[in-house]
């Protein structure tokens, strides 16, 4: 009973489908907006993937950084998301807001935590129903440390039972040189809720940065360098956290946040691109052309 179900649904959507005027726009950027939640599903059915198997899926959490937003995480893969869906031909996809919040951080105001076998199983959800839709090519871009392992397994089980192409960014451990390149300084992973990260911030909305309380609190009393291997604490002594001591501070310099920004969001872009370009080619290959 619930095939003949599932059957006349097909039969009925395909002839809504055919009854509707086909789409002439051959770009996202042609059409009246890149939110995938913007849609009537008779209409994202014809977007996708006559127009596009392309979507990008920003994920982060609610967490402590120090003078930055607690919000952080969320806002700065929605800003690259909104930087890059143009060039890489791509709508964009809610976000993922809550994650897997570190236990350091846990228990300060506004931080919200997703035990990590329940967020591999929700982006499982997500990223497979994604799939269903007819997107093939899904970006993610993870705002957050903490979902990086649960991602990875959610995106590898995907991948095995569906043959979908996906990629994750870990934006913190791409582009080393772009706050040398900017800031000055050599190139280095970026802490947390230091320079690197208070700049993306900065770059979309500077109120998102609180700089009287930085000022007020002093530049070493709201951020500090971890410690070596052997230690561990919770919570953290900090919940800003420089990448090293005397390196990291926050510079308000709005411009100088939008060009490092940017320097980022190409990289995401050109690694994406080529990324489709090797799997199309691929696809080809398995079918002997």
């Amino acid at each position: 009973m619930r095939k003949l179900a599932i059957s006349l649904l097909s039969v009925f959507a395909a002839l809504i489908l055919s009854s509707l005027p086909l789409l002439s726009q051959t770009k996202v950027k042609d059409l009246k907006s890149h939110y995938m939640q913007d849609y009537a599903w008779m209409r994202l059915a014809q977007i996708v993937p006559k127009v596009t198997d392309r979507v990008i899926l920003p994920i982060g959490t609610v967490e402590s950084h120090g003078a930055c937003a607690i919000g952080t995480d969320n806002y700065i893969p929605q800003n690259f998301a909104e930087l890059i869906w143009d060039k890489c031909n791509a709508l964009v996809a809610p976000a993922v807001n809550h994650g897997t919040t570190g236990a350091s951080v846990a228990r300060f105001p506004g931080s919200i935590t997703i035990r990590p076998e329940i967020m591999e199983e929700y982006l499982y959800d997500v990223m497979k129903d994604l799939i269903r839709s007819g997107f093939k090519n899904i970006l993610i871009i993870n705002g957050h440390g903490g979902n990086t392992d649960p991602l990875k397994k959610a995106m590898t089980r995907l991948h095995l039972e569906t043959s979908a192409h996906l990629l994750t960014v870990d934006w913190w451990k791409i582009g080393f040189d772009a706050a040398a390149q900017v800031y000055g300084g050599k190139p280095q992973q970026s802490g947390h809720g230091d320079l690197e990260e208070a700049a993306l911030v900065l770059s979309m909305r500077p109120d998102l940065v609180d700089k009287e309380m930085y000022e007020k609190l002093g530049k070493d009393n709201v951020g500090r360098a971890g410690v070596e291997d052997g230690f561990f604490m919770v919570p953290a002594w900090a919940t800003s956290r420089l990448p090293e001591k005397g390196f990291g501070y926050m510079d308000f310099d709005v411009k100088k946040a939008k060009e490092y920004t940017q320097k980022k969001a190409d990289t995401i872009t050109s690694v994406f691109l080529e990324a489709v370009q090797r799997w199309e080619m691929n696809e080809e290959w398995k079918k002997g052309k």
